[in-house]
Order: C-alpha cells, then structure tokens, then sequence
C-alpha cells in the first residue's frame, strides 16, 4: 500500500462517515417512517452495508493519489463543494423528511427513481418474484431490492451533486479568472 493513502485513508474514513451518515439521514428516515421498513431487520441491515460501501468508496476515492483527493485540482475542489452542497441539502431534508412536505426533498424523488429503475432492472433481467419486489404484500422488505435501491439513489444522488459542484467550480474559476485579468490590465496600464 502507498504510505500516503495510508496517512490519509483514517482521516477521510472519518470525514467521509460523518458526511455519508448526515446525508443518509433523509432517505434513511423516508424509508424508515413512510415505506415502514423498521419492520424489516433485512431492510434496515441493506441500507446500512449501502450507505458503508459509500462512506468506505468515498474514503479509497478521496485518500489515493490523484485528481479526485488534490485541493487545487478541479476536481478535488468539486468533490469537496459537493460534499458541503449535499451536507447543507441533507440539513434542510431531515427535519422535512418526517412530514409529507418529504416529497420536495432531493431524497425522495432520487430514491423513487431509485426504485423505479430497480424494479426495472429485475424486470428486464427476469429477476422479478416475490423476493426481488421492493416489498411483498404483507409489508416485509427483501435484502436485494433495498440494497439495489439504496446503492441506485446513492449514485444517482452522488452523481447530480458532482455535476452541480463541478459547474459551479468552473463557473468559480471562471469569475476569478477574470478577476485576475482585470487586476493584471491594471497592473499593466497604470491610471495616468
């Protein structure tokens, strides 16, 4: 192992569980209270190994030598947005996702399209049955429908905060480029 992953691999597992855990939260408690998965130890053990896999992929992504972990790359810069965007969206979530104002959460819809796009998966593959439905008809939810689902809203919502941070890195450097320019016309010009 490269000695600098492994100098820094504690410090973003911690990071990345404190950030991974704050944002699960909403979708977590959607599932929970509406979807009444706490009745179903299999529901709650695959959206727990799901939100792990992220914490611990965001961690690797984030301790190796390269773009994605460099402060002053693009990159890095857009990861590290991301993160505060997502964190500031999963504060305001939380406390709507326990009220039926959880339809306007971030959450909500990426974990409909989660499930929609699961439910098509096991479709298309022939998956379908009672143990590949999100939930049978008595209530209990199957381990690999909610560990799909959760691991889709993951990516789905990982991915549209990337691109919305990414934009708004370029959009950033853009500005201050100019500012630059503006400073180095001056610099250049002096007032007569």
């Amino acid at each position: 192992m490269n000695s600098t992953f492994l100098a820094k691999f504690p410090k973003q597992l911690g990071h990345w569980s404190i950030h991974g855990l704050c944002n699960a939260l909403p979708s977590f408690i959607i599932a929970l209270v509406f979807l009444r998965l706490w009745k179903s130890p299999q529901a709650v053990a695959a959206m727990v190994l799901a939100v792990a896999i992220f914490i611990i992929a965001f961690a690797v992504m984030t301790s190796l030598s390269w773009p994605l972990s460099d402060k002053n790359h693009v990159l890095g810069r857009s990861v590290r947005l991301g993160a505060k965007i997502r964190s500031w969206i999963a504060c305001i979530s939380i406390p709507l996702a326990c009220t039926p104002a959880m339809s306007i959460t971030p959450d909500f819809w990426c974990g409909f399209i989660a499930a929609a796009a699961q439910n098509e998966i096991f479709r298309v593959l022939h998956l379908g049955g009672a143990s590949t439905s999100l939930m049978d008809s008595i209530g209990n939810a199957s381990f690999l429908p909610v560990f799909t689902t959760t691991m889709l809203e993951g990516f789905i919502i990982s991915f549209l905060l990337l691109m919305i941070a990414f934009f708004c890195v370029i959009f950033l450097q853009a500005k201050e480029r100019r500012r630059m320019l503006k400073d180095l016309g001056k610099a250049v010009d002096p007032p007569v």
